[in-house]
């Protein structure tokens, strides 16, 4: 991994994320480009419109730089550059220069935010990790890889595989609802990269979609994963997350944890 991307908007959560990326950029030796769209800003109106767009984007660079030059002013190869677009027509264009790109979780299925990880996931072909709010500074210790026998969740823990050398261990976790899955053959391939895996199973049997990816949840946190990573499943839905799968929609948006996804 040598290149990881975040898209931030100057909010007080920007300088959050910030120091996650830094803990990641730490844990893979990859750069960190900090990129800012002021075009997100463009939707204000009402009388003196012009002026307020103007103010709107140079407070929100000035503030996003902020947050940089104080989280990652240390970094030698950090950078940080504005871009008059969107920040999903923003990750759209850089996303596939880099090996990974970091979004804050989401609160709301539909808006900017939700266009902006539909963006990352299916218009980039990279996994994105999606940041809780509390900051992570420590570095990942315990990944949890969910694990259904698809090549979506295949992908997903290939790339996840940077950060599991630097843990050296991983939890498989699998639920109930998928059936017979033979985890021996991905053991096997984790061994080869010297990550230990220990299996894990979880009900999922019976349950709605949204449930299971509760389910899911509480399977992770009860592992004491510090990350967990999964396929994402479903279709881009342009402003909102309705597309993706209801299981990864609740993952999307209530997931404690950091969560590394890839469709």
């Amino acid at each position: 991994m040598r290149r990881i991307l975040i898209a931030i908007d100057g909010s007080p959560n920007s300088r959050e994320s910030l120091r996650t990326a830094v803990m990641l950029c730490g844990m893979t030796g990859a750069s960190l480009s900090v990129a800012h769209a002021s075009g997100d800003a463009g939707g204000v109106s009402g009388l003196g419109e012009s002026l307020v767009v103007v103010n709107m984007v140079e407070d929100g660079k000035a503030r996003a730089r902020a947050a940089f030059d104080e989280v990652c002013g240390h970094l030698p190869d950090g950078r940080f550059k504005t871009y008059g677009a969107t920040s999903a027509d923003l990750v759209a264009w850089l996303g596939p220069g880099h090996d990974m790109i970091l979004v804050e979780r989401i609160s709301r299925e539909q808006g900017p935010k939700a266009q902006l990880l539909n963006a990352a996931l299916f218009e980039t072909g990279r996994p994105v990790m999606l940041l809780p709010p509390e900051p992570r500074t420590a570095p990942i210790r315990r990944p949890a890889l969910a694990w259904n026998g698809s090549a979506i969740s295949a992908r997903a823990i290939r790339s996840a595989l940077p950060l599991m050398q630097q843990a050296r261990r991983a939890t498989l976790l699998i639920g109930s609802g998928a059936g017979k899955i033979r985890p021996e053959p991905l053991r096997e391939y984790l061994a080869s990269y010297g990550v230990a895996v220990e299996v894990s199973s979880y009900d999922s049997d019976h349950l709605t979609a949204r449930a299971r990816g509760r389910a899911l949840i509480a399977a992770a946190v009860a592992s004491e994963a510090d990350l967990l990573v999964t396929g994402a499943f479903g279709e881009s839905a342009a402003s909102s997350i309705l597309g993706l799968g209801r299981a990864t929609q609740k993952l999307a948006t209530a997931a404690p944890m950091p969560v590394l996804m890839q469709n």
